[in-house]
């Protein structure tokens, strides 16, 4: 999306693209159009290249190295989510699926 959006995130005009040398037919550019609507709502659009782009994108030879210690630590983040879920679990006397945690620390909730 990086080469399709413009200074504030929003999908660039087709003649804006054209100009950059993007050359597509309309049709190409509302199934685009339909996409990055989609994707903006549903999860959002990064702007800048996240630890994974830049790994994906790097030129490092120890590339598989890096993936996958990026992934360990996202899988260890998880397990420290869970245990704290469990822990929640036994002191309250109910359990807590997850979108009410991640919903509870989004918003600041304090008990």
């Amino acid at each position: 999306y990086s080469e399709i959006l413009n200074e504030k995130g929003e999908l660039k005009t087709m003649q804006a693209m054209t100009e950059q040398g993007i050359y597509m037919k309309w049709f190409a550019y509302f199934q685009i159009q339909s996409r990055f609507d989609k994707d903006s709502k549903a999860e959002g659009i990064y702007d800048k290249p996240t630890e994974l782009d830049k790994i994906l994108m790097g030129t490092d030879e120890k590339v598989i190295k890096k993936l996958y210690g990026h992934l360990l630590e996202i899988k260890l983040e998880e397990e420290q989510v869970k245990e704290t879920m469990i822990a929640w679990g036994k002191n309250f006397g109910h359990g807590i699926d997850l979108e009410k945690w991640e919903k509870l620390w989004l918003q600041n909730y304090k008990m």
